[in-house]
């Protein structure tokens, strides 16, 4: 994510996880000396919170495994197995839990069931982490071959799905199995067991690793760091939590929650972010394709397309249409006294007049060719397109650049025509105007002619 990320998203990455692991730290702080005291149980509380994890978990990873199947490297694959892999702990556990579904719950669970899913969960999801961090190290190839990539992405989703549900149906079915780690809903046999530590030990161990990842400024590793923050406090608040539906157990599964979403919010901003780039790449590049690259004008591709589109939106509403075809006077000789550099100057300037000249924003100006330009005047007859004609001429013709000390000046001839007959077409009229054009030529040059002289007159 990072290595396409600017610098100001990644800093802005930064602050924003500060602040939630800030906000996360001082409520765990807040809490911490009411942990023990009772709530009621709230029936809908663990569905609700279980599909909220289940659906994060799974959209999270299914934004890295498209991040993977992009870029092919295999952190953001390993990360998604580490996500994944929670889903059939979180549903297991909610059809095994006491309450939910049945007083002692579904699957023939025992009393270790449910608590045993936890541990499994807790402490899956770090070493999960922990293996995306080493493989990342290890794996040699930064990318992995197209060939391979349905390998690794059935690996990945398969893989973790298949070891969950192992260990959740172990946990159910192998419950007698197990140590005893709850009696009577109290969570003092679990806190004082090496499974407790280990639980809490995987979870510190994988947040220091990602922290030291975060350094290079990756956003991945730098919201991986807070979900792994948000789930060591999920289980801190749990072991002292003291039991089931205690103030510490609620914190604790909301922390739970906030380790699921703040990746798959990181993710979503980056879409977002990359979504708008896109938009705006686009728009360049749409932008360069119609724009001359000299004078910065459009160019003869866009003045075909949207000079039919005018037209035919004038035949429809009955409305007037004025063209104009300006050619430079004299730019070949022009050119051959002055160079070509002060050529182009010449056309820069001219076009810089033009656009000064033209104040309506359904008017447009494009570069026909070499020193040759075309001016589209909707909403214009052929008085009114022969009064704009004249003001471009004397903007042109007034208009002064510099050249080795000289001040140079240019004149432009100017041929008008207007739609007239529902027949006429973007070529028929650009015709009657290069025809105009030749007559203010013919005529002497520097002066505007229209097709219909009359009605100019």
């Amino acid at each position: 994510m990072s290595d396409i990320a600017p610098v100001i998203s990644q800093q802005a990455h930064r602050r924003a996880a500060y602040l939630v692991s800030t906000l996360l730290v001082l409520v765990a702080a807040t809490v911490f000396p009411f942990l023990s005291f009772t709530l009621p149980a709230i029936a809908p509380f663990l569905p609700a919170y279980g599909t909220a994890v289940i659906l994060l978990e799974g959209i999270t990873a299914y934004l890295l495994l498209s991040q993977f199947a992009t870029r092919r490297n295999v952190f953001p694959g390993f990360v998604a197995a580490a996500y994944l892999s929670l889903i059939p702990l979180v549903i297991v556990q909610l059809l095994v839990f006491p309450g939910v579904f049945t007083p002692t719950g579904l699957l023939n669970a025992g009393p270790q069931s449910a608590v045993w899913i936890w541990v499994f969960w807790h402490g899956l999801f770090p070493a999960l982490m922990l293996l995306a961090c080493f493989a990342e190290r290890f794996i040699k190839t930064e990318q992995v071959n197209y060939t391979d990539l349905k390998f690794w992405l059935f690996a990945f989703v398969l893989a973790p799905l298949c070891l969950s549900l192992s260990l959740a149906l172990f946990a159910t079915w192998g419950s007698h199995l197990l140590p005893a780690l709850i009696a009577s809903n109290s969570y003092q046999q679990l806190l004082h067991s090496p499974y407790a530590l280990l639980v809490w030990g995987m979870n510190a161990l994988a947040l220091c690793v990602m922290l030291m990842r975060a350094r290079l400024n990756n956003v991945l590793y730098i919201w991986l760091s807070v979900a792994l923050l948000a789930s060591l406090i999920d289980v801190t608040l749990t072991l002292f939590a003291g039991a089931r539906f205690s103030l510490g157990w609620y914190a604790a599964r909301i922390s739970s929650c906030v380790s699921s979403m703040v990746l798959l919010g990181a993710l979503l901003w980056e879409v977002n972010r990359l979504y708008i780039s896109t938009q705006r790449a686009n728009e360049q590049l749409y932008q360069q394709s119609v724009r001359d690259t000299l004078t910065g004008l459009f160019n003869r591709r866009y003045l075909e397309s949207q000079l039919a589109v005018n037209i035919d939106h004038a035949k429809r509403y009955n409305e007037p249409l004025c063209l104009l075809v300006l050619d430079i006077d004299h730019f070949k000789a022009f050119n051959d006294r002055y160079g070509h550099v002060t050529g182009d100057q010449c056309l820069i300037e001219v076009a810089k007049q033009l656009e000064q000249a033209l104040h309506r924003p359904a008017d447009f100006i494009a570069r026909f060719g070499g020193e040759e330009f075309v001016v589209v005047l909707p909403y214009t007859n052929t008085e009114g397109g022969f009064k704009v004609a004249e003001q471009l001429r004397l903007h042109i013709q007034d208009a002064r650049f510099e050249h080795q000390g000289q001040v140079l000046s240019v004149t432009a001839s100017i041929g008008l025509a207007s739609l007239q007959h529902n027949e006429d077409t973007a070529q028929s009229l650009l015709i009657a105007a290069d025809k105009a054009l030749y007559q203010a030529k013919a005529a002497g040059r520097n002066c505007v002619k229209a097709a219909n002289e009359r009605a100019a007159s």
